[in-house]
């Protein structure tokens, strides 16, 4: 076999002409334009002084390079040097004076430019409900509650190997420890919060600040029927007061899931809980969470009792706490809101505690204020468990965002960190709607690494002729005719006003 075969012959010059790398980007610049994304940030960053480059054009082009995989300002040269396709575009110290410039205009700045995202998000949503039908709907288990947005609460700490204001010291590390809201239909970030490192992860004024920042980020016609949910990392009493209080609200409803402790009232009432109130939970396939017993029979399909092993169970504790010996052990909490408890094989290495350690099961405590007449699967304990279990949902979409901007943080300074989560938060956005307006089967679905390799990082040849200009995308690359569709499907989009 000749394994270098592929060498003889070839020649490498560099007298080519209209080659374009990354020629993919070019999708996320045109959704940005479409969806009036663009011309929002431009009025959120006018100002009175005669520049050159404007703003909001400069911010938008920072999120498209976030978008392609952009981890420092520096990145930025990746827009600007393919002036061919993009035309004039800022240079790396302009993108830095973009920066600085939102940086000392704090708050009001970072919420004039959500408001600019919120603006192009009714735009883009209402594309992607006339391109499926609908928002997509939340996943439970094997089932799909339709017609709600769920929005999940989540902290994460990201690791800073350099000396950054606010960087300290926390539970993971060093780092910063943003708060983040995504809306689980579309995988977007709603809202952010870049905190120091020492913030607490329930930090009530924290979590009802993003809260409120994610309802607003909603367009108002998906904001009648409303989920949200939080671990128990992020639980707290002011937050679940919130969230009644929400939920109280005429003409609207407002579920919510929230974590909770495992004190010692939770203790004593999963102790008075009988054998038989424990139901068996299901998997993310809807089928019930048991396995093969290590003396089972032969026959996989069998249905002996003998050979399967429950590995969870659901219960509701509110009765027992409410109505029990004790008396009403949750006074103070509202009265709508209900107690349940998941107990689960522990997996090997798992740490118990003492009281878990006892009976061998591993204790989960959460609470919602779904009503008890809830008819249907989704008033199954077992669903109840698993429209909770998938907040961890939420984790996969920091996962993605940190590969799309808020991994790193490039500035010493917390204020230009914050601008740059505004721009890296935008940019994971503008990736959520190429999945969902202009892309098909698996990049629907794919994450940003994939996008990136299959569409954004693609070459193309430049041609002009007959007063236009042709992006010639390669025809034996696999995914050529899902860019030019998607191009199509960008350009179809109604013009923003």
């Amino acid at each position: 076999m000749n394994t270098t075969g592929w060498l003889k012959g070839l020649q490498v010059t560099g007298d080519g002409t209209g080659i374009v790398s990354h020629a993919g980007v070019a999708l996320v610049r045109a959704l940005a334009d479409n969806t009036g994304l663009t011309a929002g940030l431009s009025k959120a960053l006018a100002s009175d002084r005669l520049l050159v480059h404007d703003r909001g054009r400069v911010l938008a082009d920072l999120a498209c390079a976030i978008a392609d995989g952009a981890e420092v300002i520096s990145d930025f040269r990746v827009m600007g040097d393919q002036q061919d396709l993009f035309g004039l575009v800022a240079s790396v110290p302009t993108a830095w004076r973009t920066l600085d410039e939102i940086a000392r205009g704090g708050d009001r700045a970072l919420g004039r430019i959500g408001a600019a995202v919120n603006a192009a998000r009714r735009r883009a949503w209402a594309g992607i409900a006339a391109r499926h039908g609908a928002l997509p709907g939340v996943r439970v288990a094997d089932k799909v509650i339709e017609g709600v947005t769920c929005i999940r609460l989540d902290a994460s700490v990201v690791t800073c190997h350099s000396d950054k204001q606010g960087a300290e010291p926390n539970f993971k590390g060093f780092g910063l420890h943003p708060l983040l809201a995504y809306c689980d239909n579309t995988l977007e970030p709603l809202a952010g919060m870049l905190r120091p490192g020492s913030a607490g992860s329930n930090t009530a004024a924290d979590h009802l600040a993003v809260l409120d920042a994610a309802i607003t980020a909603l367009p108002p016609g998906f904001r009648r029927r409303l989920m949200v949910t939080c671990d128990g990392a992020g639980a707290s009493h002011a937050l679940i007061a919130r969230l009644d209080k929400l939920a109280a609200r005429r003409g609207y409803q407002f579920i919510y899931s929230v974590g909770w402790e495992l004190g010692a009232r939770e203790k004593a009432a999963i102790a008075a809980v009988p054998a038989a109130a424990w139901q068996i939970a299901v998997d993310a396939r809807g089928e019930v969470r048991e396995r093969r017993a290590e003396h089972a029979c032969g026959n996989l399909d069998c249905g002996h009792r003998r050979c399967w092993i429950e590995e969870a169970h659901v219960t509701e504790l509110t009765s027992l706490l409410r109505e029990g010996p004790g008396g009403d052990q949750l006074a103070g909490w509202p009265e709508a809101m209900r107690l349940f408890a998941r107990r689960e094989r522990p997996h090997p290495g798992a740490q118990l505690t003492l009281f878990e350690a006892e009976d061998g099961w591993r204790y989960t405590l959460w609470v919602t204020n779904l009503p008890p007449q809830t008819r249907g699967w989704r008033g199954q304990n077992a669903y109840i468990d698993a429209a909770h279990r998938i907040h961890a949902r939420v984790e996969d979409a920091i996962r993605t965002g940190k590969d799309c901007g808020i991994g790193k943080y490039p500035s010493t300074s917390l204020a230009m960190n914050k601008a740059w989560q505004a721009a890296a938060l935008t940019a994971a956005t503008l990736l959520a709607w190429l999945r969902l307006l202009a892309l098909d089967g698996h990049l629907a679905r794919a994450e940003p690494k994939t996008l990136r390799y299959s569409i954004l990082h693609a070459a193309a040849r430049l041609t002009r002729g007959g007063r236009r200009r042709r992006l010639k995308i390669d025809a034996s690359w696999p995914w050529a005719a899902d860019i030019v569709t998607a191009w199509n499907r960008i350009s179809a989009l109604p013009q923003a006003p």
